[in-house]
């Protein structure tokens, strides 16, 4: 590397050639010691902002090469105006900068932070050029960062173990793919309002994942989050939970506070929402009106707070269709709403999942698989996965079962049965005995048995059978139309 050298006085010019070459080691020495410090970088201007000095370690950082800056202005090198650049303003200002902090970007496309003690050199009482030691706070700064976020997730797991009630938060949610990361983005943004919110999707979704997730996430974390299944509990016993007895209202009745009540300033999640009755549909609707209740048998009226979340695995237009649901309270409960995908339109997330789940029944039963084998992998990512996340769950757990404890890999043999023979099945293509030897009549044949065996793999379903054929709705229906392909009642065609 070529360091500029300083410029000789009018006495040096004068001194014989061996004390120039003293000079000239002196400053190499000095050069090559400011190399040698670790953690600090040095740097050299003159008055007219000309890079002299630059120390070596400075390529690391700002993956500028010395010899390549060396000889310019420091401006046209970092791209500063002159009032961000502190050598300059060392310089016209005259003045020591100390504790100085500068951000900018590398030659990598990486910030760089760094704190600087800048000095202005004198010669008599004229300034010619300014001294810079700096030091890289990036390393620190990141360590910070990892150590607010273990606080923050050891805070949240001490709240969500302990104090509200619930079990998750969004860094629970395991999905790296483009279809969980944004509904994972849209869900944060419902965290921060206070709207009522309808969460859609198949079961084993992990619906109430998200509703803990959200609540979590929001200004009532600190509040109770209370939760019930309303397809597990019967109308008569469900309203006395909801708002809550009065002694007398009935025999063995007693003063006791119902779930809205319990939930106060917190989140009251209302899972499957539509197995509830008309009727106490009706009762609940003038609840969330008012935001009022009334216990059974008083006809005092309670004032109520709780943020309400529901949820529902059915379509909400198919549930109103069929006057299973009012469209009068969907409406006052889907002020916004969030639709879980399912693992099948996820498919990238189902290896990260299954490993999730390997490790977890790693701890749990004593097992030490670390390895998933290619058979395994393509088993798992070709099923259609109707439980979805439940059901992967569970296919895992009853594989981990299977291992025998000195097993380090997960293979075919440990999957359950169920899942083997589906599989083997849909991999088998029909074989087909032409009646004739019409060659378009044997190819119709073969169409036919292909789309009555997809038909079957997705339990009838016209939507996700178009989709695993490449089809449009309207296509496949022409199709089984042209082929005499007859619908049968169990048939989904949503």
């Amino acid at each position: 590397m070529t360091r500029s050298k300083p410029a000789k006085s009018h006495a040096d010019l004068n001194e014989p050639e061996e004390g120039s070459k003293n000079v000239s080691t002196e400053f190499d020495l000095l050069v090559n010691s400011l190399d040698c410090l670790e953690d600090c970088y040095f740097s050299l201007v003159d008055a007219t902002g000309k890079l002299i000095f630059v120390s070596k370690d400075f390529e690391k950082l700002d993956g500028y090469k010395v010899s390549d800056i060396v000889g310019k202005n420091v401006l046209d090198v970092y791209k500063l105006g002159k009032e961000n650049s502190v050598h300059v303003k060392a310089i016209t200002e005259k003045r020591v900068f100390k504790n100085t902090n500068l951000r900018y970007t590398s030659a990598f496309g990486q910030p760089v932070d760094l704190v600087m003690d800048i000095y202005p050199v004198f010669s008599g009482s004229e300034v010619v050029g300014s001294f810079a030691v700096s030091r890289d706070t990036s390393k620190i700064q990141a360590l910070n960062d990892k150590v607010f976020q273990l606080q923050k997730a050891l805070y949240n797991q001490s709240q969500r173990n302990n104090t509200n009630g619930t079990q998750f938060c969004f860094d629970d949610i395991i999905g790296s793919g483009k279809a969980m990361q944004s509904v994972i983005s849209t869900a944060k943004k419902m965290a921060r309002s206070e709207s009522r919110i309808m969460i859609l999707g198949e079961t084993g979704t992990g619906k109430e994942l998200f509703a803990q997730s959200i609540h979590n996430d929001s200004s009532r974390a600190k509040e109770p989050f209370i939760a019930i299944n309303c397809s597990a509990i019967p109308d008569t016993l469900l309203e006395s939970i909801l708002f809550g007895t009065t002694k007398g209202a009935f025999t063995g009745a007693e003063d006791k506070p119902g779930l809205f009540e319990e939930a106060k300033n917190g989140t009251l999640f209302l899972d499957e929402i539509n197995s509830m009755s008309v009727v106490l549909q009706s009762k609940l609707l003038r609840a969330l009106e008012t935001n009022r209740i009334r216990r059974l048998g008083s006809n005092k009226e309670i004032p109520i707070n709780p943020r309400i979340i529901s949820a529902m695995n059915i379509d909400p237009g198919e549930a109103i269709e069929t006057e299973k649901l009012r469209s009068d309270f969907y409406y006052r409960l889907a002020v916004v709403t969030l639709k879980c995908p399912p693992l099948r339109d996820r498919r990238e997330d189902i290896i990260t999942l299954s490993r999730y789940y390997i490790n977890k029944y790693n701890k749990i039963l004593g097992r030490k698989i670390d390895e998933v084998s290619k058979e395994v992998i393509q088993i798992l990512e070709s099923h259609n996965w109707p439980g979805n996340v439940r059901e992967l769950s569970h296919c895992i757990e009853h594989a981990m079962n299977m291992v025998d404890t000195a097993d380090t890999s997960l293979l075919v043999q440990h999957l359950p049965a169920f899942l083997l023979d589906k599989t083997l099945k849909s991999n088998i293509l029909p074989i087909i005995v032409p009646k004739s030897n019409d060659y378009k009549q044997t190819m119709l044949q073969v169409e036919k048995d292909l789309l009555t065996q997809a038909l079957k793999r997705n339990n009838g379903n016209i939507n996700q059978t178009a989709k695993e054929l490449d089809l449009s709705r309207q296509c496949l229906f022409y199709k089984l139309k042209r082929l005499n392909i007859e619908i049968q009642h169990d048939i989904n065609i949503e």
